[in-house]
């Protein structure tokens, strides 16, 4: 069975650079259209999921929506691929954070991950990894036989724990995976284990500028 982990599309916060998390930001224009140009290129490679699963925030809904029009698929909600929560931290701008001494925490919750403690109703490394070992142990490896190909559609930190999961990779490097928006993900499922085989296929041209001014904390973060 072929796994398919998928970004959502580009929102408002995050063209502003704005720490996003759970809050339920929906897609703006472009990111719509990076959504449908994604759907296009599954359909021109003979991509067909007989699944698609999506997080409950709005911005994957609607991606899922519209990668699943006119598919057999229905689309199913997980709350645990949810986007990981900061807490008071979400809808702060990122370069204002990474510029500020005071956000000691959350600014090692990015550069020191191993160290990190979340405050107030932020998440932790270890909760965020305990629901998504068990999504892909309850809901995704019972497939295998019966599927072929499958779908998921979440979040930029919730996805890097997806890879460091599957690929056995250690806390210290969760932020050098790389997830612009709509990036797909591939994986096998084979004999109840799962292998990344892609990173990063995009189905679009990226361009500079649509990231907005703090792009590349866009890019680097959520």
């Amino acid at each position: 069975m072929q796994l398919y982990i998928m970004r959502h599309g580009e929102t408002d916060w995050n063209r502003k650079g704005l720490l996003q998390g759970s809050v339920d930001i929906p897609l703006n224009d472009y990111g719509i259209e990076l959504a449908k140009q994604t759907r296009d290129g599954f359909r021109r490679d003979g991509i067909v999921f007989d699944a698609i699963f999506t997080s409950p925030y709005q911005r994957a809904r609607q991606t899922a929506k519209i990668i699943a029009a006119d598919g057999p698929a229905s689309v199913k909600v997980s709350q645990r691929i949810r986007e990981m929560s900061f807490g008071s931290y979400e809808g702060i701008k990122i370069a204002e954070l990474r510029a500020n001494p005071d956000y000691i925490e959350i600014n090692k919750c990015f550069d020191d991950p191993v160290h990190y403690r979340p405050q107030g109703s932020a998440e932790s490394y270890e909760e965020v990894f305990a629901r998504i070992e068990s999504f892909l142990r309850e809901e995704i490896l019972p497939l295998e036989k019966s599927h072929k190909q499958v779908l998921v559609v979440c979040h930029g930190a919730v996805i890097r724990a997806f890879i460091c999961i599957i690929k056995h990779m250690e806390l210290k490097d969760y932020w050098t995976i790389w997830q612009p928006n709509c990036s797909i993900n591939i994986a096998r499922v084979q004999d109840q284990t799962i292998t990344m085989q892609e990173e990063n296929r995009l189905y679009y041209q990226r361009k500079a500028a649509a990231a907005g001014g703090d792009g590349s904390a866009e890019r680097r973060f959520v």
